[in-house]
C-alpha cells in the first residue's frame, strides 16, 4: 500500500495527525533512503506499527492478489517480462488505489493536517533529518497527490522507481505495453477498491 493509502487506513481508527503522520513514516523512509532511527511519541509510534500490520493484511487480500494475477497474465501475454509484468501489477495497483481514495474529501483532508504536525523534536533521523524536511516540504507543495489518478504520472513513477532495480525496471522495448495497460489496470483498482477495503477493515479489525 502507497503512503496516501496508509493515512487512510490510519484515519479509520484514530484521525489525529501524529497517528496518521506516523503510518506513513516507513514509506517515506523507503522514499528518501534515509533510516528513521527513532519516533519520540506514542501516537506517531502506534502509526508506524499500523503501516507494518496494513501491509501484511494488504498483501494478503484477495482483491490485491486479483489485480496483480492479471497484471502478470495480460501484460506477459502481451510480450512483457515476467519480472517487469509482477513489479507494474503490485505497485501501479497500490499507486492506483492512492489515486482513487484522494477524491475522498474526507480522506484527503486527514492527509493535509497529517503534513501539518508540528514535528520539530519528535523524529529522528540519521541524517538529522535534512532529507525528510526537504520532502515534507515537496509533499506539502503538493497537495493531495490526486496525480496517481492520472496513467501517465503511474508509467513515470513506476519507470522511476523500477529503474533502480534491473530486474523489474521497465525496459524501452516494452515500455509501450505497458503503457497501454495502465488503464485497464487503473479500472479494476478502482472497480476493486470498495471490496479490498472492506477486506483490510476485517482483517485489521477496524469495524465498517
Amino acid at each position: 500500500m502507497n503512503f496516501f493509502g496508509h493515512a487512510v487506513v490510519a484515519g479509520w481508527t484514530d484521525k489525529r495527525g501524529r497517528h496518521v503522520l506516523g503510518s506513513m513514516l516507513p514509506d517515506f523512509e523507503a522514499m528518501i533512503g534515509v533510516p528513521l532511527i527513532e519516533a519520540r511519541d506514542a501516537d506517531i509510534r502506534r502509526g508506524i506499527d499500523l503501516h507494518h500490520r496494513t501491509d501484511q493484511a494488504f498483501h494478503r487480500a484477495p482483491t490485491f492478489l486479483a489485480s496483480c494475477a492479471r497484471a502478470l497474465d495480460e501484460l506477459t501475454g502481451a510480450g512483457v517480462r515476467r519480472g517487469t509484468a509482477r513489479a507494474v501489477g503490485h505497485v501501479g495497483s497500490e499507486m492506483f488505489l492512492d489515486g482513487c481514495l484522494t477524491h475522498e474529501q474526507g480522506y484527503a483532508d486527514d492527509y493535509l493536517r497529517a503534513l501539518d504536525v508540528e514535528i520539530d523534536g519528535l523524529l529522528q533521523w540519521q541524517d538529522d533529518g535534512r532529507a525528510f524536511s526537504k520532502l515534507h516540504t515537496r509533499l506539502k507543495t503538493w497537495g493531495v497527490p490526486s496525480d496517481y489518478a492520472e496513467p501517465s504520472f503511474v508509467l513515470e513513477r513506476l519507470s522511476d522507481t523500477l529503474r533502480r532495480r534491473p530486474a523489474l525496471a521497465v525496459l524501452g522495448d516494452q515500455a509501450a505495453q505497458v503503457a497501454a495497460f495502465l488503464p485497464r489496470l487503473q479500472r479494476m483498482v478502482e472497480l476493486g477498491a470498495p471490496k479490498l477495503l472492506h477486506e483490510l477493515k476485517d482483517a485489521l479489525g477496524s469495524g465498517h
